[in-house]
């Protein structure tokens, strides 16, 4: 039904802020043109690594603009929904179409006390389906709002659900949703750490925090991936575990931030309560990068 294709490397994107928290345009179109250059499958915005939960409507919907213009057709861009109703996703999700994304991600609602049944995740993506009728990826990453591999079943019913990333570092998830749903549904890895393994298993590809920082080695670890050479592939995954480490805990995208500051790119900061990482942390980062053989 849908032609775009959602495999290979969708990197992340940042979304950067001025200090005083605005958007900065012409960052995020440094960095989308960056992203292009280095051979990435795809772009998505306004996902967790860029910080899509405290951005406007409005704001996803210019992003997204922006990056469509940037990449002029040569890849998808993917728009980032986190949204906490049925109503606000499907609005958030109209903003986002009318600047041509080729492809939604959308997550579960993610507020604890508002966690819906199956059938209400299933009402929830089956409306946002029919209204739009733009692929979707189920980003699968609300701890307490779970999509298990028996209810992406029952999502596949929904002609617009073409993928899922499967989140939350659980590779033995991801193993049972590529046995129950692969061959309907695209499985892309979101177990950062373990990307290599995840493609082994039956992942077709990754939306990854670390594409945002080195998409070179997640492009070339793909590539070595598909063409039958290992070694590059486990070799690569040495490298990407330190890049992993650098950014997780508090204030991930602050971290992320920083890593690309560190390699030479423009990030801008973060929107408050995401704070910048400590000295302690900025040392740490650091070493990690070096660790990885990209400092």
């Amino acid at each position: 039904m849908y032609t775009v294709s959602l495999a290979g490397i969708i990197a992340t994107t940042v979304t950067p802020f001025t200090e005083d928290e605005d958007v900065d345009e012409k960052t995020f179109v440094e960095q989308v043109r960056y992203l292009v250059s280095t051979g990435v499958d795809g772009i998505s915005v306004g996902g967790s690594t860029g910080e899509g939960a405290v951005l406007s409507d409005d704001e996803v919907g210019r992003l997204c603009q922006l990056a469509v213009q940037e990449v002029n057709g040569k890849i998808p861009v993917v728009a980032g929904v986190i949204r906490n109703s049925t109503r606000e996703a499907i609005r958030t999700a109209e903003i986002a179409k009318s600047t041509g994304v080729d492809a939604l991600m959308i997550t579960p609602v993610h507020y604890h006390v508002n966690k819906p049944s199956d059938s209400g995740n299933f009402e929830f993506y089956q409306r946002i389906g029919e209204k739009l009728d733009l692929p979707i990826v189920v980003y699968n990453v609300v701890p307490h709002n779970l999509i298990t591999p028996q209810q992406l079943e029952k999502l596949a019913e929904i002609p617009q659900i073409v993928a899922i990333k499967q989140s939350g570092g659980d590779i033995h998830g991801l193993a049972q949703m590529v046995k129950t749903c692969g061959e309907r549904i695209l499985v892309s890895s979101a177990v950062d750490d373990l990307l290599y393994p995840t493609y082994v298993i039956g992942a077709k590809g990754s939306i990854v925090a670390p594409s945002a920082i080195v998409p070179e080695l997640l492009v070339q670890q793909w590539t070595a991936f598909l063409n039958g050479d290992f070694t590059t592939a486990e070799e690569i995954h040495q490298r990407l575990l330190p890049v992993y480490q650098a950014i997780q805990g508090p204030n991930f995208q602050g971290k992320i931030k920083e890593a690309i500051r560190q390699l030479g790119r423009p990030a801008g900061r973060t929107r408050s309560p995401i704070q910048a990482p400590t000295d302690e942390e900025i040392e740490f980062i650091r070493n990690k990068l070096i660790e990885a053989d990209v400092l």
